[in-house]
């Protein structure tokens, strides 16, 4: 009798410890699948429009240098004569109409990307 007892609390035991795992990893899965429903944070959203900016940034200050020959700190409409598209626009992107870009009016152009320097430089 006293085996039987003993087996019975131990099959007891078994299933209380079975029954208690299977809830503790039934509670890991729902946790698991909460907090992959979760939005990403604006924080990480804000790094990343902070870094476009920088790139973008970087590619008119590299874009700018090369076309700037005589480093002035400006491109006038003779070194523009590089790109196509700048001396189609230039008139458009020189905003305070002095003849001559600054930085800060080229790196405004949206299309960055458009603006294809001529291998051979201005003629």
């Amino acid at each position: 009798m006293k085996i039987t007892s003993i087996r019975s609390q131990l099959l007891a035991s078994a299933v209380a410890l079975a029954l208690a795992g299977a809830g503790t990893i039934a509670m890991a899965q729902e946790d698991a699948k909460a907090t992959q429903k979760q939005p990403v944070t604006t924080s990480t959203d804000s790094s990343m429009d902070a870094s476009t900016d920088a790139s973008s940034s970087t590619l008119a200050k590299s874009k700018f240098d090369l076309l700037d020959t005589n480093r002035d700190g400006y491109v006038d409409k003779h070194e523009a004569m590089a790109s196509t598209v700048l001396t189609t626009q230039f008139e458009k992107l020189d905003g305070d109409h002095n003849g001559k870009l600054s930085l800060t009016e080229f790196a405004a152009i949206n299309d960055l990307a458009s603006i294809k320097i001529d291998k051979k430089g201005y003629q």
